[in-house]
C-alpha cells in the first residue's frame, strides 16, 4: 500500500476522525485507499487501541503493586488483550521466569482456551420457577453444546434469558485434557513450578479466568456476526430497483381481521385517491384491483410479506395477468409514517402505510435512507444489541458501500473495471439466471406447509437477505430459507450477490421439517450435482442440516 496513504489514515485515526469522513477524502485522491481497505484498517486500529489500553492498565497495576515492568518486546508478542492478561498472571505466578518460560505459560493459556472452546460444554438451565418467564426460552432449556459450535443467535437469546433472570449458563471444562497439556510442558516452566501441581497451576493460570474470557469472546463473535448480517441486509434494500410509472397504486394489509387500505400516487409520489376496504365480501380483492385499474395505475405495490397471508395471496391472484406487481419490505413503517408531513400526515394509519410503500417503490434509496437504520430491525436479536452501535455500524457500512460503488463506476468509465461474479460495478445485483423448462406451481396449489414436498418448484418473493442466505415468502405462514450454497451453480459469497428484497423468484423445495416449521429451498431448479455414495450423501445431509440449524431463528 502507498506509504503516504497509510500515514494519512494513521493520523486521521489518532485524531479520532470518522472512517466515512476519511473515506470521502481518500476516494478523491489518486493514491487513495479503497473504502473496504479503510474499513479494515479502522477495525484493526480499534483492536490495537483496546490492546494498548489493556497493556497500559497492566503496567500501571504492576507499578502500584511494586512489581517490575514486563519487557516491551514480550508485550508486543501478545496478540490480544486476553494474552496480555495471561502474561501478567504468569509473571506474578513465576517472578523469576525467563522470557522463554513466560511464553510457555501464555502458550498453556492459549491451548486451554482453545480446548474450552472446542471440547468444553455450555449448559443452559432454568434459573427460576416462573413458568411465564421461562416460556420465552423453552427451546433453549436443557441444551448442552460446545461453545465453538454455538450459533450467534442462540448465544444472544441465552444471554437475554440470563439478564432477565430466566436462565443460568453453566460452563464445563475439559480439565483432564488441560492438566495433560500442562504436564507435557512442565519441565519447561522452571523452578517456580517445583512446588506446584499441574492441577494447581491450571486453577491459578486458567480456570479462574476462563469463564469471563470465553463469555467475552462469545459476546464479541455474536455481535460481529449479527452486525455483519444486518449490514448485508441493509445494503440489499438499496439494490431494490425503483419503479418507473406515471401512476401506481399500493395496498397495505393490517393484522388479523383489520381492513385493507390502498392509495393511488403519481410518478412523483404525490397521493391522490385513497381508501379502506373491509376485505370480507366475496370477490373483494378482484373488485379492489378493478377499482385501482380504473384509476389508471400501471403498477400495483404490495408488501413483501404480511401477517395477513390469506389476504395478500388473494390480492396476488386477483392482480395476476392484469397488473405488474412490485414487492416492498415493510420494515420501520412506524418511523416512516412519522416522517410524513402536510395532508399526508392526516391519512389514517394504514393508508399512510400504503403511501409509504408506494414512495419506497418509486425511490427505495431515498425512502430507506430517511429512517434510522437501527429501526429497520435487520440484526437478528437486535433488541439485545446496543441500538446506537447498530445504527452507527449500518450507516457506516452503507456509506462505505456507496463510496465503493462511486469508485467502481469511475474505474469503469476510465476503462479499468468490468462486472465480476454477477455484480455490476455500481453495486447493482445481476438478475437470477433464467430457469430451465420447469414451471413454477401456482400459489393456489399450496395452502400450508403440509402441501410441500421435496422437488416442488414454487414461485415466491424474497423478504429479507443476509450474508448466509435469503428468506422467501411462499404465501404460507412459514417462510423458506435459501442458503447461499443453493443460490447458483458457482460459489456465492453473499446472498446479496444474487437476490434482493422484493424480488420474485422460482425456488425448488429441498427439505420440509414440519416439526420445526422449517422450509429449505434452492434457486437451482434442477439438482445438477453428481451422484454420491449413500454414506457421502448421509454425511452431506447432516452437514447441511447442521448449517441450516445455525441460521433458522429459534
Amino acid at each position: 500500500m502507498p506509504g503516504a496513504a497509510l500515514r494519512r489514515v494513521a493520523e486521521a485515526i489518532d485524531a479520532g476522525r470518522d472512517v466515512l469522513d476519511v473515506a470521502r477524502q481518500e476516494i478523491a485522491r489518486v493514491d487513495g485507499l479503497p473504502p473496504p481497505v479503510l474499513s479494515r484498517l479502522y477495525a484493526l486500529e480499534e483492536r490495537r487501541l483496546r490492546w494498548k489500553a489493556t497493556a497500559q492498565g497492566l503496567s500501571e497495576g504492576r507499578v502500584r503493586d511494586g512489581l517490575t515492568a514486563l519487557p516491551e518486546a514480550l508485550l508486543r508478542e501478545m496478540a490480544t488483550p486476553v494474552a496480555l492478561e495471561a502474561l501478567d498472571r504468569a509473571a506474578r505466578l513465576a517472578p523469576s521466569a525467563t522470557a522463554i518460560e513466560l511464553r510457555e505459560y501464555v502458550a498453556i493459556w492459549d491451548a486451554c482456551f482453545q480446548l474450552a472452546r472446542r471440547d468444553g460444554e455450555l449448559r443452559i438451565a432454568a434459573a427460576c420457577e416462573d413458568a411465564a418467564l421461562l416460556a420465552d426460552f423453552e427451546e433453549l432449556l436443557g441444551r448442552a453444546e460446545a461453545p465453538a459450535g454455538l450459533p450467534a443467535h442462540r448465544w444472544l437469546a441465552a444471554r437475554r434469558g440470563e439478564r432477565v433472570g430466566a436462565l443460568r449458563l453453566e460452563f464445563r471444562w475439559p480439565v483432564d485434557a488441560m492438566h495433560d497439556r500442562i504436564r507435557a510442558v512442565a519441565l519447561k516452566l522452571g523452578r517456580d513450578e517445583a512446588g506446584r501441581t499441574p492441577e494447581q497451576l491450571c486453577d491459578l493460570l486458567v480456570l479462574g479466568h476462563l469463564r469471563d474470557a470465553l463469555r467475552h469472546h462469545l459476546d464479541e463473535r455474536a455481535e460481529g456476526e449479527a452486525l455483519s448480517a444486518a449490514a448485508a441486509a441493509y445494503a440489499a434494500l438499496f439494490r431494490i430497483p425503483p419503479v418507473t410509472a406515471t401512476r401506481l397504486g399500493a395496498m397495505f394489509f393490517g393484522r388479523g381481521p383489520r381492513p385493507v387500505s390502498w392509495v393511488v400516487v403519481d410518478g412523483g409520489g404525490v397521493a391522490g385517491e385513497s381508501g379502506t376496504d373491509a376485505g370480507v365480501a366475496d370477490g373483494w380483492a378482484a373488485v379492489l384491483v378493478g377499482r385501482l385499474q380504473a384509476a389508471g395505475i400501471e403498477v400495483l405495490v404490495l408488501p413483501a410479506s404480511s401477517p395477513a397471508v390469506d389476504r395478500l395471496r388473494e390480492t396476488e391472484r386477483a392482480a395476476d395477468g392484469k397488473l405488474p406487481l412490485a414487492r416492498i419490505p415493510t420494515a420501520a413503517m412506524r418511523e416512516a409514517k412519522a416522517a410524513l408531513v402536510g395532508s399526508d400526515r392526516e391519512l389514517p394509519s394504514s393508508q399512510a402505510a400504503a403511501l409509504v410503500l408506494a414512495r419506497r417503490a418509486l425511490d427505495p434509496v431515498g425512502m430507506f435512507s430517511a429512517v434510522d437504520p437501527a429501526s429497520l430491525g435487520l440484526a437478528e436479536y437486535q433488541h439485545d444489541l446496543d441500538p446506537e452501535r447498530v445504527g452507527r455500524y449500518l450507516r457506516t457500512a452503507r456509506g462505505l458501500a456507496e463510496l465503493e460503488a462511486q469508485r467502481a463506476v469511475a474505474a469503469k468509465a476510465a476503462g479499468k473495471g468490468t462486472p465480476v461474479d454477477g455484480v455490476t460495478p455500481a453495486g447493482g445485483v445481476a438478475p437470477v439466471p433464467a430457469a430451465g423448462p420447469l414451471l413454477a406451481l401456482p400459489l393456489s396449489t399450496v395452502s400450508s406447509i403440509d402441501d410441500l414436498r421435496p422437488g416442488m418448484v414454487l414461485q415466491g418473493t424474497v423478504t429479507s437477505v443476509a450474508q448466509f442466505g435469503a428468506f422467501v415468502n411462499l404465501g404460507l405462514r412459514q417462510e423458506g430459507l435459501v442458503h447461499v450454497s443453493e443460490m447458483a451453480e458457482h460459489r456465492v459469497q453473499e446472498a446479496a450477490e444474487v437476490v434482493r428484497p422484493g424480488q420474485t423468484v422460482r425456488v425448488r423445495v429441498i427439505d420440509v421439517d414440519r416439526n420445526r416449521n422449517r422450509i429449505s429451498l434452492s434457486l437451482r431448479l434442477q439438482d445438477t450435482r453428481p451422484a454420491r455414495s449413500p454414506a457421502a450423501g448421509t454425511r452431506a445431509k447432516a452437514a447441511v442440516l447442521r448449517e441450516l440449524d445455525k441460521f433458522f431463528k429459534k
